[in-house]
């Protein structure tokens, strides 16, 4: 089905919301009866839908993954496997977007702080072990970009080992890289990600 602007619409298996198939994300079953996240949602068969925000993906459990797909014989459990797949699926994807958006990256509070000076759209991600030192200060310098009208998106990502590991680099606090229609998907798998982690 589509909304009146030709968009495709789905539903959440979860909280019914009727959203745009982009912002949801797709679940489809295997021949083994395990729930896999289809993050790119080009995976063959039947799909069901998730939305990401609030605790959705949380809240499900089997009997909505078994009506979803009535005579696909899902396998138990597979509720409690589906958020460690999905936060698994993203980060790889974000990984992968970081490797071709390289050159564009600041790594570090020097390199950021720097960066926040610009007044192009951008995206920053904070571990969420940062030092309070740190937190305060780029949530302040973000703060300030957004009320003065620049585009700002600020993510609180995993822990300083994931951000430096998604960049090859031991342990990384904080990154900064100007959020262009290139970076529009990482943008979103960034921000799937820290709202996985934030219901852990």
């Amino acid at each position: 089905m589509t909304d009146s602007t030709g968009i495709m619409q789905r539903r959440c298996l979860v909280c019914r919301r009727q959203a745009g198939k982009a912002e949801l994300l797709r679940l489809v079953v295997d021949d083994d009866g395990q729930v896999w996240p289809d993050v790119l949602q080009k995976a063959p068969g039947r799909g069901a839908y998730v939305c990401l925000q609030g605790e959705c993906l949380t809240r499900i459990h089997d009997r909505q993954l078994g009506r979803a797909w009535k005579d696909s014989g899902i396998a138990q459990g597979q509720a409690a496997l589906l958020q460690e797949r999905a936060a698994l699926a993203m980060l790889q994807l974000c990984r992968q977007s970081f490797r071709r958006l390289r050159s564009s990256l600041e790594i570090g509070r020097d390199a950021v702080m720097h960066r926040m000076w610009e007044k192009a759209p951008m995206l920053v991600l904070l571990a969420c072990n940062a030092g309070a030192a740190l937190r305060r200060q780029i949530e302040d310098a973000c703060g300030k970009r957004q009320a003065s009208g620049l585009n700002t998106t600020l993510v609180i990502f995993g822990d300083s080992a994931t951000l430096g590991d998604i960049v090859e680099r031991d342990v990384v606090s904080v990154l900064a890289l100007n959020d262009s229609p290139a970076c529009e998907s990482l943008r979103q798998y960034c921000l799937w990600y820290g709202q996985l982690r934030e219901t852990e």
